[in-house]
């Protein structure tokens, strides 16, 4: 599939036909993740493939769990609806085919350690340097994303499931210093859908002559 065509056409995707994508394809995808840009090409990236429905299924319910347990905290009172929204949002991806868990390993930054050393404070800090760990792994998805769309496969990003990611990090055994920090789900979508409208180009963009 042509680049901008890929672009143009890639949206989330949240049911999945019962296929399994075969290892070769997602070799493939992944591969894609890795060759994206990151912050003094540290390539902060791991990625986590699951197919076992076992596991998955422990996802899930470490999800649901982790948001029954805020569902009892004083400060929830009177939003239960939306809480239990975000739960069945943050736990359906459990269900695809093949789940995907992105970790990254944080870095010791000489520009961030000379600030602190001088007494700038973290929002200061952050201000000025603003999370390049993470924006890298955001490009390192995109690429992911755009890749299984262009081999016809569907995909959705989430960070929701991460208000459980201590639980989930002991099922997939991740190791310090890597930490999880987004989970995608992946397979044949179900039927054909279009994305949401996405603002005007008029509106996200300025030019300085």
């Amino acid at each position: 599939m042509e680049i901008f065509k890929a672009i143009e056409t890639r949206h989330s995707v949240r049911k999945f036909k019962a296929d399994i994508p075969p290892i070769e394809d997602v070799k493939k995808i992944i591969n894609a993740a890795r060759l994206a840009p990151s912050s003094t090409n540290n390539q902060m990236w791991h990625f986590i493939v699951i197919y076992n429905p076992a596991v998955k299924n422990k996802m899930k319910q470490a999800i649901i769990q982790t948001y029954d347990e805020i569902l009892t905290w004083k400060e929830a009172e009177g939003k239960e609806n939306k809480i239990n929204f975000y739960k069945q949002f943050s736990a359906f991806f459990t269900d695809a085919p093949v789940n995907i868990a992105v970790l990254m390993e944080p870095k010791v930054s000489l520009m961030a350690e000379i600030m602190r050393e001088k007494g700038v404070s973290e929002e200061k800090i952050t201000r000025m340097r603003p999370n390049p760990e993470l924006l890298s792994i955001g490009a390192a998805i995109e690429n992911l994303s755009l890749a299984a769309h262009a081999l016809g496969y569907g995909s959705c990003w989430l960070t929701a499931p991460l208000y459980a990611c201590k639980k989930l990090e002991e099922i997939l055994d991740v190791q310090s210093p890597y930490q999880l920090v987004s989970l995608l789900c992946l397979g044949k979508p179900e039927t054909k859908t279009t994305g949401p409208q996405k603002k005007d180009l008029s509106e996200v963009m300025t030019v300085i002559d």
